[in-house]
């Protein structure tokens, strides 16, 4: 009766000390996060905006401020 034997490595000599790999479904799942968080952001945005001044002064807030948060966003300051 023959017996195998199967070398075996440590573990630090199979996987060399870097930097994980990120893989493509994480990446995808990421940005899908991300775009799911900025539309829900510009979904707040957008109904503050539509507010009168009782339904701000109700939150805390007026139109001064509104308008200075949202004022132009980066890409339409000159």
């Amino acid at each position: 009766m023959a017996t195998v034997m199967m070398k075996t490595q440590p573990a630090s000599a199979r996987m060399p000390a870097r930097m994980p790999r990120i893989g493509v479904r994480s990446l995808i799942f990421d940005l899908l996060s991300w775009l799911a968080d900025a539309q829900s952001r510009a979904s707040s945005r957008y109904e503050l905006r539509d507010l009168d001044a009782r339904q701000l002064r109700d939150v805390g807030l007026t139109r001064a401020e509104l308008d200075r948060a949202f004022g132009p966003t980066f890409w339409m300051i000159r």
